[in-house]
């Protein structure tokens, strides 16, 4: 009697994580390089991490570390596993440079010809430019904050909103503040486009716009935007020209229709990659030289707030300001900042139209406008139609030790 036979079928099983690729093989290079000349680090220290997204709910995500020190050519070569295509490394502090912050990979594709799956770009370099500290000095560095969640600034409407600010004081002008002398203003502007209301809610859709003027002949602001930039000090020196006198920031709440629905779409102006240098009290002598004038900085961008119910509501912004008359260098020591007082928050004083902002809000929903205002008739849930993008400052390794307080909280959008 013949025995039967037995066949074996060996499979080999890969687990896949939802929405996730199936466990990959990610390689990457990273050199390190000194800004200007281009020259290789030989010795920096470097750290990646692949990370593994959970199998399971409750699960936590595992990170595998490695550590590495660039050659003789600047560089060092990562190998590892990701079961979502994901990893990230960073360079370490560096005595005499300055930090940079962290850089992710992403795998775009996966390459399955392999077990594990090789994950691409694959063996692809990042190139890091580490800055040396070269000048730094003491500045003034302040994180202005204004804000007025209950009253609103300047009216129901928002129109009447005209801010001073002083950058020597570090102050507003009255009556948000004690500054002295205005070097630049803050005028905004409210409209409301459009209302629908039917019976469950009413939508507001709306537009505030921001017109940023700084005042004086040959004051003005520079921009530069650091999107996808790895730089320890954004803004080492502030240029000799190239300033304009006003920049305009709108941010608002747009509709979308898709088909029979209408959907609210918030939006902002606002690039928190985006840096800005300033110069204000400039002064010419009667051949037309500059014989005086204080250079700035301000980091990620102006910040606004505002609420269809109550208008413009609220900026905040963090700047550095050199004390020296015509001195262009903007390097921070971090030890030492002049300002006494380097995170204020105030609030802006109520007013008579604030009274009248409060009893809009009370009466809560919108069904139309006149002559761009609100016009409220009936009870609905208040804020239904809201926007606030006052966001914390992205922390920046050249100002790590100015965080004397927390960002304040603001209402939620829905």
């Amino acid at each position: 009697m013949k025995k039967p036979r037995v066949s074996l079928l060996c499979v080999t099983v890969i687990p896949i994580v939802a929405g996730a690729f199936p466990i990959g093989r990610i390689a990457f290079n990273v050199a390190a390089v000194e800004e200007g000349m281009g020259r290789p680090l030989v010795g920096i220290p470097v750290t990646a991490v692949f990370n593994d997204q959970p199998m399971r709910w409750g699960d936590d995500t595992v990170e595998k570390v490695e550590r590495r020190l660039t050659d003789a050519k600047g560089r060092c070569r990562f190998t590892g596993t990701s079961n979502h295509g994901a990893a990230s490394y960073y360079v370490e502090k560096v005595p005499g440079y300055y930090a940079t912050v962290s850089v992710a990979y992403t795998a775009t594709n996966q390459v399955r010809n392999f077990l594990p799956y090789r994950c691409e770009p694959y063996d692809c370099v990042f190139t890091t430019i580490l800055q040396r500290v070269e000048r730094p000095i003491p500045l003034y560095v302040k994180r202005v904050q204004l804000r007025d969640q209950e009253h609103g600034i300047g009216g129901f409407d928002g129109t009447n909103a005209v801010l001073r600010f002083d950058f020597v004081v570090g102050d507003w002008l009255p009556p948000h503040g004690n500054g002295r002398q205005a070097d630049f203003e803050i005028r905004t502007h409210y409209v409301v486009s459009d209302v629908l209301t039917n019976r469950f809610e009413s939508k507001v859709f709306y537009d505030f716009t921001n017109d940023i003027v700084f005042l004086g002949e040959g004051n003005g602001i520079h921009e530069e935007s650091f999107a996808e930039k790895n730089c320890g000090i954004k803004l080492r020196a502030a240029p000799q020209s190239g300033y304009v006198s006003a920049k305009t920031l709108r941010f608002g709440c747009r509709k979308e229709q898709m088909g029979p629905n209408v959907f609210r779409t918030n939006y902002t102006e606002s690039d928190f990659d985006r840096c800005y240098c300033f110069r204000v009290r400039s002064r010419f002598d009667e051949k037309g030289r500059l014989v005086e004038a204080y250079y700035g900085k301000i980091y990620g961008d102006f910040n606004f707030e505002g609420w269809w119910d109550i208008g413009f509501c609220g900026v905040a912004f963090l700047y550095y300001l050199n004390p020296q008359s015509l001195d262009r260098n903007l390097e921070w020591d971090v030890k030492r900042n002049l300002c006494p007082d380097p995170a204020t928050s105030s609030t802006a004083p109520s007013s008579a139209a604030s009274s009248q902002s409060r009893e809009f809000s009370r009466k809560g929903a919108t069904e139309g406008i006149r002559n761009n205002r609100i016009v409220c008739v009936r009870v609905c849930v208040r804020g239904s139609a809201t926007v606030n993008f006052m966001r914390s400052f992205r922390a920046l390794p050249e100002s790590a030790e100015l965080h004397p307080c927390a960002p304040a909280q603001g209402r939620d959008s829905k």
